[in-house]
């Protein structure tokens, strides 16, 4: 199961302009890292790892460094793969956009039929849980 995030633009949102995030790790922000960011609009974020990524490149072509720079690059790449997703959601907020609500769910189109198939969308966020009895 995984946890969804659910944005919105404004709050009387089309249906269609809603965005869910999947909140977890990303393999291509492990595999592209600060490109990733940089193409998500996680501006601040890709900058910062992208000048990291280039000072740890430099080092590395020192051998005594060689290893160390390798092991803090792998270790860099992996930060941001656990961490993009938030940081994008983090950045879509700071840009206006709205969280509706936290779903938990094994897939998108069960994350999207749990939101969309409740009637309470107008009480804030929640936490949604699949298959717990209402009490």
């Amino acid at each position: 199961m995984r946890s969804y995030l659910v944005l919105s633009p404004d709050e009387n949102a089309d249906p269609e302009k809603l965005r869910f995030i999947c909140d977890g790790f990303s393999w291509l922000a492990l595999i592209f890292g600060p490109f990733w960011l940089l193409a998500n609009r996680v501006w601040m974020a890709g900058l910062l790892t992208l000048l990291a990524s280039v000072i740890l490149a430099v080092a590395g072509g020192f051998e005594h460094l060689a290893f160390a720079t390798g092991a803090a690059s792998l270790a860099l790449n992996l930060f941001i793969a656990l961490e993009a997703r938030g940081w994008k959601a983090h950045a879509m907020e700071k840009r206006g956009w709205q969280l509706r609500d936290v779903i938990v769910a094994s897939g998108i189109d069960e994350a999207e039929e749990l939101y969309f198939s409740s009637t309470e969308r107008d009480t804030g966020p929640s936490f949604t849980v699949p298959g717990l009895a209402e009490t």
